[in-house]
């Protein structure tokens, strides 16, 4: 009998990228009946792309701090919110997870993850390094998804709490890498890899499409998963800009993800790499074929300054962009995490302005609304309520009035 790894490498031989990324990916069809491109659907369970309604802001407008209990934010803090109730997960220092109930006067807290579980799980798998988890989603109504850096994968946890966590995609390695293939499996079978350097995203799409997407910031890369499978969806390795055929697109840094209504995915990057970056991009997926996946990637907002500055389309100068979110109403909010202030992109033209200053320049000269040079993540929940944590100041914020 041919043996698991054999196996691995003879399905991974027949199937071309693109081929499986065909497998997860519906195809629209134009008014003739033929394939115009892929719609990627935003997950209805987790609120991290096409959520809540549009905001009304009153410049100038401060966030108000959300008391706490149990949440110690650590270095690559983010936040992600739930998609069918008000409750926000953001993941803490030690590599622990908190629910934060925010439907009520006061928070309600939960701690999902404990301070050394998934130190035990990654030394189980040979690594030393203490956990510390960043980016997260809601993958359904049971289950969670985590970035963790020590072993450059990303784990499953229970969303009731009780489950242990679990490895989900990529070969456990203190030393990241860059390969397709197996998103679990036998080490050395054509298990895929990913390199997790700074604060990252995960984007879950709805179970029409089935796969995850994912910021693969020290890659320079978007990868996605589905059906047991990593795949490269846009990103070659190497921090490079080029806007283009989705084949030759390069990218410095990409650290948020969002899905627009439209079904567009918009991709934040913020340049950590000094080659590229500080821009917001979109890809468009065609359909896939036997040489390769077809779609296009363009540049929405940005020109590659890092600088808070307002305008339409690349006009506008964006600082370290992270936490790209889209909203139901087509506005799309990130945060300039160099400058540390709110940005927002809407209209036909992609105006780009500061939504809680009259202006950018006076943002700017305020000082900004969060921890300039910090780590920041958005999240909005579905009752249109927009958070952000700000990790260094250890704070969670509220946006909304």
């Amino acid at each position: 009998m041919p043996s698991l790894e054999f196996t691995a490498r003879r399905a991974l031989s027949v199937l071309s990228p693109a081929l499986l990324l065909g497998l997860v990916l519906p195809a629209c069809r134009d008014s003739k009946g033929g394939p115009q491109g892929v719609r990627l659907v935003p997950s209805s369970l987790g609120a991290n792309g096409c959520s809540g309604p549009d905001q009304t802001f009153a410049p100038p407008q401060t966030p108000t701090a959300v008391p706490l209990a149990t949440l110690v934010p650590g270095p690559f803090s983010q936040l992600a919110a739930a998609g069918d109730s008000e409750t926000l997960f953001a993941t803490g220092a030690g590599a622990t997870l908190v629910q934060i109930d925010v439907s009520g006067a006061l928070p309600v807290e939960t701690e999902l993850l404990s301070a050394g579980e998934v130190d035990q799980l990654l030394a189980g798998a040979g690594i030393a390094a203490a956990a510390e988890l960043s980016g997260l989603c809601v993958l359904d109504a049971g289950t969670l998804l985590a970035v963790e850096h020590a072993s450059n994968t990303i784990l499953a946890v229970d969303r009731s709490g009780v489950g242990a966590p679990a490895f989900f995609a990529g070969r456990p390695s203190s030393v990241g890498g860059f390969a397709d293939g197996l998103a679990l499996g036998v080490p050395g079978a054509g298990q895929a890899r990913f390199h997790f350097d700074g604060p990252t995203a995960l984007l879950a799409t709805d179970a029409s499409v089935g796969f995850v997407l994912v910021a693969d910031t020290g890659n320079h890369a978007v990868r996605r998963i589905g059906q047991g499978f990593v795949g490269t969806l846009a990103g070659s390795g190497a921090p490079f800009f080029a806007d283009g055929d989705l084949s030759g697109a390069g990218f410095d840094s990409p650290v948020g993800l969002t899905l627009t209504c439209s079904g567009t995915l918009l991709v934040s990057e913020s340049g950590a790499a000094g080659v590229g970056g500080h821009r917001l991009r979109q890809i468009v997926l065609g359909p896939a074929t036997f040489f390769g996946q077809a779609g296009t990637v363009i540049t929405r907002a940005g020109n590659g300054t890092d600088a808070t500055l307002q305008g339409d389309g690349v006009a506008a100068s964006l600082s370290g962009p992270v936490a790209v979110l889209s909203t139901a109403d087509q506005d799309t909010y990130w945060i300039d995490s160099e400058s540390g202030i709110l940005r927002r992109m809407r209209g036909a033209a992609d105006a780009s302005d500061c939504p809680l200053w009259s202006d950018c320049a006076t943002a700017v000269t305020a000082g900004g609304d969060f921890t300039p040079g910090g780590v920041l993540s958005l999240a909005q929940t579905p009752a249109g309520v927009l958070y952000v944590l700000d990790a260094d100041a250890g704070t969670l914020l509220r946006v909304t009035p």
